[in-house]
């Protein structure tokens, strides 16, 4: 088959829809398919890039939105002029990973082109209004969220022929997106041996510890992903703050996003400066090694669609103390492979405990890497590979 895969989010930027269209793209052409991925940077990311060289990637070059929490997507003006161009890779099946900008030209290829078309909703989006206008999302937050999901889940989804979630959380609020028809539970896939606890030694795990500043001796709490609000990390830098045994415990921060200088100012507005240690954006290659220095994956969020750092984490054989989601029911069993809070408080209770019992995350750690087998990149291109095979039949018949 020939792919085309359109989104608004890729290198250099880094997210979790970044890293399934990664997967995707590299467990595709390992089963022989020619895949190319459309998308809007501008020349110059595309320029010095060094993981665009890695991908059969087209530009469409756009510009960027006016919208300051935006600043990383780019719009492109009067898609129609490229339909030409995306007509000469004979695509057999488009995949669109977005419902905006690359969407809509993806949509306009599909009806134009005759080529069907199949539609991942990634994201839950009502935290992400604020981006767009905070006087919309302060006061008619339900409103606004309800015309935007028409306009774009809606319209995705009726020009799709299959519809794909990655969990089951999801398919249960399918209705409240306007997603309609066949609809498929698949779990993004991850390359999970990238991850593997064996795969570093404790000398490189050390000297990573000295680089950022984090005494040896220290327990480490670690976030690892976006820095921005709809991940809630202030719950975590407050709760950490009130811990009454942090003076044998730090908290690293990994990654960047709008959020980042924010964080780092309530760091100190808490007094806790010298305990949290913010690493700011790290080269996607080097995050595996980051998972391993610290002695468990902390996250707040409710926000997520599936949590890929969440089997990152379990993959690096560190265990999880995450919000209680529904979410993640299917990827986490309390005190099995992680353990679960709820609200700030109880997050505070199981950090002290963890600290108090550390039999506990042994014996929770003993189960986090084979736990997550079932999300390898290998499985999830195999099961996308079998739903594109059934939008092109399904379409051929229609038509």
């Amino acid at each position: 088959m020939r792919i085309g895969i359109f989104t608004d989010q890729f290198y250099p930027y880094i997210s979790g829809v970044v890293t399934s269209i990664k997967m995707l793209y590299e467990g595709l052409t390992a089963l022989g398919h020619e895949v190319y991925i459309f998308s809007s940077l501008d020349d110059e990311k595309v320029f010095t890039c060094e993981e665009l060289k890695h991908f059969n990637f087209i530009n469409l070059p756009g510009k960027p939105w006016p919208f300051k929490g935006l600043r990383d997507y780019r719009r492109t003006p009067h898609p129609k002029r490229y339909l030409k161009q995306i007509a000469t890779y004979k695509l057999d099946i488009i995949h669109i990973h977005t419902e905006y900008n690359a969407a809509t030209l993806a949509k306009m290829a599909s009806k134009k082109l005759h080529i069907p078309m199949v539609y991942t909703l990634h994201t839950l989006y009502e935290d992400y209004i604020k981006y767009l206008s905070p006087f919309f999302d302060k006061h008619f937050h339900t409103l606004t969220f309800k015309i935007l999901a028409h306009i774009f889940m809606g319209s995705a989804s009726k020009a799709s022929v299959i519809k794909i979630v990655p969990t089951k959380k999801v398919l249960k609020l399918a209705s409240k997106y306007y997603l309609k028809g066949d609809i498929r539970v698949i779990p993004t896939g991850i390359e999970l041996n990238h991850f593997y606890e064996q795969n570093f030694s404790t000398e490189e795990k050390n000297t990573l510890k000295k680089e950022i500043g984090i005494p040896l001796n220290q327990f480490v709490f670690g976030y690892i992903g976006r820095t921005s609000p709809e991940k809630d990390i202030k719950t975590i830098l407050h709760a950490f703050s009130k811990l009454e045994y942090k003076d044998n415990a730090v908290l690293l921060i990994v990654g960047g996003g709008p959020q980042f200088d924010e964080l780092v100012e309530y760091a100190k507005v808490l007094r806790i400066k010298n305990k949290v240690y913010f690493t700011g954006f790290i080269d996607n290659e080097l995050v595996p090694m980051y998972y391993h220095i610290c002695d468990i994956f902390v996250n707040a969020s409710k926000s997520e669609t599936q949590g890929l750092t969440y089997i990152e984490s379990l993959a690096s054989s560190l265990p999880l103390l995450v919000q209680r989601d529904e979410c993640i029911e299917d990827v986490i069993e309390d005190y099995y492979n992680g353990i679960y809070f709820d609200g700030e408080e109880d997050l505070i209770l199981k950090m002290e405990e963890i600290q108090k019992a550390p039999s506990t995350l042994s014996n929770i750690k003993a189960n986090t890497q084979k736990s997550c087998e079932k999300y390898s990149k290998e499985h999830y291109a195999a099961s996308v590979e079998a739903i594109y095979q059934t939008a092109i039949d399904r379409y051929k018949q229609k038509r």
